[in-house]
């Protein structure tokens, strides 16, 4: 990776950039409908804001010069103690995008392990993530192993949206 792109923590100030790094990303797992994909940005735009005010979320932004080229997010959510876990909270990596002209760089790995770092100092147990196939290689070269979640719609996407 070049040297001169640095990671640094997300701000209020970047709340686009991370609403544009969400679009990005489902448009890269072949999400296209423009509708959906601006009503997410839209309900995400308050939720982000809240979220880094009240630090139930950090985000970290990979930077070439003033350019935002990529990022990710650490979701903390109250969540029930485990027996292997103690706490009554649980961190979560959201948000993983590189711009295309970026990637291949290692940025996104040195995303990925400054927030596994970060997790780490703040005592969490594990860290946990939803891969889309492009970037299952990465995860898995970072220890990530397949879990047994398992989901059910209750509703029709284009239901859910509304």
């Amino acid at each position: 990776m070049s040297p001169d792109v640095l990671i640094r923590q997300a701000t209020l100030d970047d709340i686009p950039e991370l609403l544009r790094h969400r679009r990005g990303m489902y448009e890269d797992m072949g999400h296209n409908d423009a509708e959906a994909l601006s009503a997410m940005v839209s309900t995400c735009k308050p939720y982000l804001a809240a979220a880094l005010a009240n630090g139930t979320l950090h985000g970290w932004l990979a930077c070439a010069g003033e350019r935002v080229v990529g990022g990710g997010i650490v979701l903390i959510s109250p969540w029930p103690s485990h027996p292997y876990d103690g706490q009554c909270r649980r961190a979560t990596i959201l948000n993983m995008y590189t711009d295309p002209p970026f990637r291949r760089q290692g940025i996104a790995r040195r995303l990925m392990q400054t927030m596994i770092d970060w997790c780490r100092q703040q005592g969490f147990v594990r860290v946990d993530l939803h891969a889309s196939d492009k970037g299952r290689p990465l995860y898995e070269s970072l220890g990530f192993e397949p879990t047994n979640e398992m989901r059910l719609d209750l509703q029709e996407r284009s239901a859910a949206r509304k």
